[in-house]
């Protein structure tokens, strides 16, 4: 095992029942992430990219082999506990943002800090403190349906990094946006990793796979370039 591996997975392997089919997801995956590196996973359609960026953020278990996270065995627990650990440690950014429309941008941020059981009054004060950090201290009461696409993937960047995770995995977090939108969320992302933050995002876009330190390429489930 890689002793400076914040992510560890060996002969990971996730299989899709679709009725009487089986389908292969991930196929026999061996990989190893240190802390505080900034890597890409690239690769065309189904091959594999969101089952594993799942999988690594503990939203998904594999099929077959083991998962270590910070050198714990995650790849068998329970739901709660995988629960638990994504609150505590993994911050996630989608590309449809996934922001509740019902509630404003202060409120959005605060939903893991509520799961996390943080008091009301700390979690007002974290949020918007990390709303202000992505340059939205100033949207604070909008609605999601009142911000552009930028400001909407930076409250989902906000809201990511709420509970301070060492991880943060992005899906395709500039797929939605124009590209100087884009290239903002970029740089957050950047920044992030400046910070300390571990940062695994999966794209599309050879321009920011050129950004990061490490472009993982998947092929039919497989890693075939690391």
């Amino acid at each position: 095992m890689n002793n400076n591996a914040v992510i560890q997975i060996e002969n990971i392997s996730k299989i899709y029942q679709m009725g009487k089919v089986k389908v292969p997801a991930l196929a026999g995956i061996d990989l190893s992430i240190e802390k505080n590196t900034y890597t890409a996973i690239m690769g065309p359609s189904g091959s594999g990219k969101s089952t594993l960026l799942h999988i690594l953020g503990c939203l998904d278990t594999p099929t077959e082999g083991v998962y270590y996270l910070d050198h714990e065995k995650v790849s068998d627990l329970s739901y709660n506990k995988l629960a638990e650990i994504r609150n505590n440690k993994i911050g996630f950014v989608f590309q449809v943002f996934n922001l509740l429309p019902n509630m404003n941008v202060l409120e959005n941020v605060e939903l893991p800090l509520m799961y996390a059981g943080v008091h009301k009054k700390e979690r007002k004060q974290r949020a918007s403190e990390v709303l202000k950090s992505v340059g939205l201290d100033h949207r604070l009461k909008h609605k999601p349906q009142e911000l552009s696409g930028g400001e909407r993937q930076r409250t989902a960047i906000a809201r990511a990094l709420a509970n301070n995770p060492s991880i943060i995995l992005a899906d395709e977090p500039t797929g939605n946006l124009d590209s100087t939108s884009g290239g903002s969320i970029m740089k957050i992302f950047s920044d992030l990793h400046e910070q300390g933050h571990t940062i695994i995002v999966v794209t599309h876009d050879n321009n920011i796979a050129k950004m990061t330190q490490r472009v993982i390429k998947l092929s039919d489930g497989k890693v075939v370039n690391s």
